[in-house]
């Protein structure tokens, strides 16, 4: 309970200084964002006990980080009343899950006691005895070379994986909507009600930030399959897929002038598609329920753009 009374009040704080960002120019509220996302990332610290953030794994700060990004990028396109006290009042509700979905007591316990985790199989690597790697050490009196013994604990975690793995996944997504709305927010005519076309610099900010957004969903939904240290390449291609997948797709999807929230629809679509061909447990051209799913996710993204275009 009191976790997530922490929980609520690092919201509140966050919240409040993140729709302040409505009343800034372009070009500071751009860093205002970054640096209210930066703060939410840090603040997920104290919840796990750790005074210093940079010894935190990063898997644990992306979503408050995404949460923070998304209340103050929205903030940009709305109407002080009473749009942004609605922006205020959501946004301190999903900051509020983001820090309790990632510091929960089932979580930290999980962390903590590796035999209480709900997967074996990491409990049983966990239990195994440590590796050993040898090393030579001169001796001091003979300056010959002693072997040294030291015990290497080989396939650590960073975080025990998540108990609720379906509610990190509908969170990622959920935050990828919220922060490609943010993103477009916070480049001028990034939201388009009618055809306008973006400057070079404008379309490269645009689709970066997109890109930002998409690499952050990735890493953390990467790490639900992939938590181990050894793992973090694994992670680190995994925020690779999304980013080309989803900045090509905005890159593309901005030169049609669709209206507000369908850029954003179709690059969440995106990258759920991504999710669901790399968590796929057999080889692609042999899934053919997911080659399915994906015929049909594609058709109505058809669907949805030729609408978009009649409608502008």
């Amino acid at each position: 309970m009191q976790q997530r009374n922490v929980a609520r009040e690092l919201g509140l704080v966050v919240a409040s200084i993140a729709v302040l960002v409505h009343w800034l120019d372009p070009s500071p509220a751009l860093l205002a964002t970054v640096l209210v996302a930066a703060t939410a990332a840090a603040a997920t610290a104290p919840l796990v006990g750790e005074w210093r953030p940079w010894r935190m794994p990063l898997i644990p700060m992306v979503f408050p980080a995404l949460a923070a990004f998304s209340i103050a990028g929205i903030a940009r396109v709305l109407s002080p009343m009473p749009w942004l006290a609605l922006d205020f009042l959501l946004g301190w509700a999903v900051l509020a899950w983001a820090f309790s979905l990632e510091t929960a007591p089932d979580v930290l316990m999980a962390t903590e006691d590796p035999a209480a985790s709900a997967d074996g199989a990491v409990a049983a690597g966990m239990a195994a005895a440590p590796a050993v790697r040898r090393r030579p050490k001169r001796r001091a009196e003979y300056g010959l070379a002693q072997i040294i013994a030291d015990p290497v604990i080989v396939n650590t975690p960073e975080l025990m994986p998540h108990p609720r793995p379906l509610a990190v996944r509908f969170t990622g997504l959920g935050l990828a909507f919220l922060g490609f709305v943010a993103a477009g927010a916070l480049v001028p005519g990034g939201l388009a009600l009618v055809r306008e076309s973006l400057n070079s610099t404008q379309l490269a900010e645009f689709v970066a930030l997109n890109a930002m957004v998409a690499g952050g969903v990735g890493y953390r939904l990467a790490s639900l399959t992939s938590p181990y240290r050894s793992d973090r390449i694994v992670r680190i291609v995994a925020t690779g897929q999304y980013v080309v997948a989803v900045a090509v797709a905005a890159a593309f999807l901005r030169t049609l002038g669709l209206p507000r929230l369908f850029v954003p629809a179709l690059l969440m679509l995106v990258a759920y598609m991504v999710t669901a061909v790399r968590e796929s447990q057999d080889p692609l051209k042999e899934n053919y329920p997911l080659l399915q799913e994906l015929a049909m996710l594609g058709l109505a993204a058809v669907t949805v753009i030729v609408w978009g275009m009649l409608a502008r």
